[in-house]
């Protein structure tokens, strides 16, 4: 039986890496960092690889692998020492509250996975280490990882964004969190370890098979998913999940029935009906983001004083070029009561008060009522017959600032529809 050790960590250069980003990102975090200066060399190197939302992710991954020496290229290097002479002799005093938090989880966090890592069968000692960092986005999109199996271990690295410990638990930063992201990496691994049992994984499987094997194995843990299971998964997997998961008839668990399990979704992929059921399945804002999606932006009643939080995920079409605009997915800008928004909040389970006040909306929870005069709401909305479009419905009367939303909690939407506050641009529901 393996040896699972869970450990909180502090790599000063990761760190100092994510508050050079935020520099040049400008993004709203957690704290304010106080101010650096840091030489050109190093934010030419991360100019060079672009400033859109993975950005931390891509150079938090390349640090972490590095720790793991998975990574020795140039760039890293020159990063490294960089970055060496810019830590010296700082204090990271936010950072031991929230590492000292983290501590009093590490055991809750050993329970959830023990029972999970007995046949894993890849090392004798499994370590999950996990970085608070306070200067990269929220959790959900600000979460990056490494890990590396050896002949008598497994090393797993998670680092991740990190709000004031008041807010943890409204981020989702619980037990379960942080458990599967350690599930997710140490299956990587045990695929690896496996590869030759269950042959070569069809192209098109693998994202989603990570997240399937360790979803199998976490249900195994009761209370884990004793709420809805469909909380697990992203709006636009949840049919292929589903699908997939009914293949799953065996004991959950390692050995032979997940080997079987993996064979089954090999023999099978595609799923029966996958391009239909994609179509079918609403996107999320976070899909649209990775596909770069084109937007070109309607905006007839001027509500927007700046579109500059919209360019740092989707590409802008000039609206001079009307054969690119024809291309582009319309990003359409109007007040909650207007007569256009009725339709749109009416298709998607919200509901407006009849002095225009407030807006209720169900969700998972039950349901919430908000402030139309302090709301936004950015959803993806379509008609019947209609192309997918991005809809953001606003107070009637803006400041001269107009209205934004903070690319750091843009980034973390995993549903189709989001409120966010008008006045500081965070994220609401």
């Amino acid at each position: 039986m393996p040896t699972l050790h869970v450990r909180v960590g502090r790599y000063p250069l990761l760190l100092e890496l994510c508050r050079a980003i935020n520099e040049l990102r400008q993004d709203q975090l957690w704290i304010a960092p106080e101010e650096r200066h840091y030489p050109p060399a190093l934010l030419n190197l991360i100019r060079n690889r672009g400033l859109r939302s993975n950005v931390y992710r891509y150079w938090g991954s390349l640090f972490l692998r590095d720790m793991l020496a998975l990574e020795n290229g140039p760039e890293v290097k020159l990063l490294k020492r960089i970055l060496s002479s810019s830590v010296e002799n700082r204090k990271f005093g936010v950072m031991d509250e929230y590492e000292n938090h983290l501590s009093t989880k590490c055991e809750s966090i050993k329970e959830y996975i023990a029972p999970l890592v007995q046949n894993f069968n890849i090392a004798e000692v499994i370590e999950l280490k996990l970085y608070p960092l306070s200067t990269m986005p929220p959790p959900q999109i600000g979460r990056f990882g490494a890990s590396l199996s050896k002949a008598t271990s497994t090393s797993v690295h998670l680092a991740f964004g990190s709000p004031p410990i008041p807010l943890w638990d409204q981020f989702n930063l619980t037990e379960s969190f942080f458990a599967r992201g350690g599930i997710h990496y140490l299956v990587k691994e045990w695929l690896h370890a496996y590869a030759g049992e269950f042959g070569e994984i069809k192209e098109g499987l693998k994202p989603h098979l990570i997240n399937l094997v360790s979803v199998v194995i976490l249900i195994e843990v009761d209370h884990f998913f004793s709420t809805n299971l469909d909380f697990v998964f992203h709006e636009e997997d949840r049919m292929i999940y589903r699908w997939a998961l009914s293949q799953y008839t065996g004991k959950v668990g390692f050995g032979d029935h997940l080997i079987q399990y993996i064979n089954n979704l090999n023999t099978n992929w595609p799923p029966p009906n996958l391009e239909e059921a994609q179509q079918e399945t609403p996107l999320t804002v976070v899909h649209t983001i990775q596909m770069k999606s084109r937007v070109s932006i309607h905006d007839p009643f001027s509500l927007l004083a700046s579109t500059r939080w919209i360019g740092d995920y989707y590409d802008i079409v000039n609206s001079d070029m009307v054969e690119e605009r024809s291309e582009a997915i319309p990003f359409l800008v109007m007040p909650w009561n207007s007569a256009k928004a009725e339709q749109i909040y009416s298709r998607h389970r919200m509901w407006i008060s009849q002095d225009g006040a407030v807006i209720d909306y169900e969700y998972l929870t039950g349901m919430e009522r908000f402030d139309t005069e302090k709301t936004l709401c950015l959803l993806i909305d379509r008609e019947p017959g209609e192309s997918w479009r991005f809809v953001m419905l606003c107070p009637s009367v803006r400041s001269d600032k107009g209205y934004f939303i903070e690319t750091s909690d843009l980034s973390q939407i995993h549903t189709p529809i989001a409120f966010i506050d008008s006045v500081s641009g965070r994220r609401i529901r």
